[in-house]
């Protein structure tokens, strides 16, 4: 029997797409296994795809930027939280080092590598990812903490996809609608791959419409920082902690203070150097948006991300001083 166009299994109005997200209870398949590129859904647009990576290549700095407060906001959901928690792989920041240097090395293979080919880094990359979500669940399911709900992945990946279409302009991007259409499509097709399914699945059928239900996770995300827990700080400090190793301006206090500006939110007054730090971000990104000079900054940029994302890789000089290679050597693919 042929399966249904995506279009046709979700829901017909943003709204209720929200409300189908929120209220789902549904988990991962925890018998899920390796993806080929014959998995790929029928409706995938491999020019679309490519486009996408494109645009990626492009704006390394922005959506790299972007992506990494994605991938620390969603701590601050309670059920992603306790499995987070639970693993142990945030607790310190050695753990949290080799943990989330592999998801932003896994994220720009996926970025850059082809989903068209089997043996390419793409499908090493999106198994290891779909791996390590099949051990957590079952982890936690044994000690009665919980499992990866469909809900907590579709919050996952507003965090990567997210603030490039609500918050483009803070992160130094002007983008076209055919680079949106592009964008909602790669991350469309990338959820499909990781096991979202299709009805739950946060990118609709236009960029447009995925913008509006991204407005309305912004929002709610917003209230859980509002009501960030203890422990959703703790982690987001030695998360932060871990990023420093490889990038020195990461810094806990303007990285918070720039996140609640994207929700609104007040916050503290911030000390001189993470004020230096904040003010440097937000010149970078201003300086993306300037005609002719944005040129010479992006190159700028894009040639500093690609130095950090390659010494992340091969030469994580501050992390081996500070709890020794072999403690924070990488294991990108560990079924391999």
């Amino acid at each position: 029997m042929r399966k249904k166009h995506i279009d046709d299994v979700q829901p017909q109005t943003v709204d209720e797409h929200y409300k189908l997200i929120l209220e789902d209870k549904n988990v991962i398949d925890t018998e899920a296994t390796d993806v080929t590129s014959n998995d790929l859904p029928e409706w995938y647009n491999k020019h679309l795809y490519k486009e996408a990576q494109k645009f990626y290549e492009r704006n390394l700095m922005s959506i790299i930027a972007a992506s990494t407060v994605g991938l620390v906001i969603v701590f601050a959901v309670e059920t992603i939280l306790k499995v987070l928690l639970y693993t142990k792989k945030s607790s310190s920041t050695c753990s949290a080092f080799k943990r989330y240097i592999e998801t932003i090395l896994h994220t720009h293979n996926i970025y850059t590598c082809d989903p068209n080919d089997t043996d390419s880094k793409w499908y090493k990359s999106i198994n290891a990812i779909r791996w390590h979500h099949v051990m957590a669940t079952r982890m936690t399911k044994k000690a009665g903490v919980g499992e990866i709900q469909q809900r907590d992945m579709v919050l996952t990946q507003f965090g990567f996809l997210g603030y490039t279409f609500t918050a483009s302009k803070y992160f130094g991007l002007n983008n076209t609608l055919e680079e949106n259409e592009a964008f909602n499509h790669f991350w469309r097709v990338n959820g499909y791959m990781l096991g979202i399914t299709d009805n739950l699945n946060i990118c609709r059928k236009n960029a447009k419409e995925t913008t509006e239900l991204c407005y309305k996770f912004k929002d709610l995300y917003g209230t859980y920082l509002s009501n960030g827990s203890p422990e959703f700080h703790e982690i987001a400090v030695t998360t932060l902690n871990a990023i420093w190793y490889v990038d020195v301006t990461a810094d806990i206090d303007s990285f918070m203070a720039f996140a609640y500006k994207l929700h609104g939110l007040p916050d503290k007054k911030l000390g001189w150097r993470s004020w230096l730090i904040m003010k440097y971000r937000e010149w970078l990104f201003y300086l993306c948006l300037v005609p002719y000079i944005r040129v010479i900054v992006r190159a700028y940029s894009n040639l500093f991300v690609r130095i950090v994302l390659w010494n992340a890789r091969y030469f994580p000089i501050l992390a081996w001083i500070n709890h020794g290679k072999d403690n924070v050597r990488l294991n990108l693919y560990p079924k391999h």
